[in-house]
């Protein structure tokens, strides 16, 4: 058995950027861990603790109950932090919430965000977590990827485009993976956005077409230990 982390800025990225990955880890009796970073709705508003707000800050957080019930993966924290204001915290204050997590559960596989992500929280989360995996006498993560989330990685910045170099074929697991989506339904768009069902399939199609599978979820390698 594997221990599997996630480091997601928000709920429903981790179903967006490697949902189907996780479904398989846990059908070869892996466990997954998810960290949620940002509480993913007080961007929206300007007024965040407004009754309105926080009504849909706790309807976001049933979401991912829910959607992490079904998967079988393991919610170990909401953090809750801010949406679209993690640049407003000290690199350090999140890094060091996130390696703790990694003392206290060891993973050996750890995914998180794309750091050209336009999304401020995604790239934030990301030096975050790549700082929290660095060698160190506590715990040793042997793998370390970035997914990528339709309608955020497509946009990227500073010019480094998201180039996926490790493929994981989800055929068997895109039905489900539809279902975890579902349980973020307010969160999806309807076609041709890039966020919705019919184009987050045609990812996984084009992403498994580029490596000669039908459908596959697509990862960039920051590191890899055999």
């Amino acid at each position: 058995m594997k221990k599997i982390f996630v480091v997601a800025a928000h709920p429903d990225d981790e179903v967006l950027g490697c949902g189907g990955t996780l479904l398989k880890h846990v059908n070869n009796g892996d466990k997954v861990y998810i960290l949620f970073v940002t509480e993913g709705v007080s961007g929206r508003y300007v007024n965040k603790n407004s009754k309105d707000c926080l009504k849909e800050i706790s309807k976001r957080k049933q979401m991912a109950l829910q959607a992490c019930k079904y998967g079988k993966f393991e919610i170990v924290d909401f953090l809750n932090l801010k949406n679209l204001e993690l640049n407003k915290y000290p690199h350090n204050y999140l890094t060091n919430i996130i390696y703790k997590h990694f003392q206290k559960y060891k993973p050996e596989v750890v995914y998180t965000h794309c750091e050209s992500d336009l999304n401020i929280d995604h790239n934030h989360t990301f030096i975050s977590t790549f700082i929290a995996s660095r060698p160190n006498n506590d715990f040793k993560i042997k793998k370390l990827l970035s997914f990528e989330i339709p309608s955020s990685t497509d946009w990227a910045i500073n010019k480094k485009i998201f180039t996926p170099n490790y493929f994981v074929d989800i055929e068997k697991f895109k039905k489900r993976k539809e279902k975890l989506l579902k349980f973020y339904k307010y969160e999806l768009r309807k076609s041709p956005h890039p966020r919705s069902v019919k184009n987050i399939n045609a990812l996984s199609n084009y992403r498994g077409g580029v490596v000669g599978l039908n459908n596959a979820e697509a990862f960039l390698i920051h590191k890899i230990l055999n």
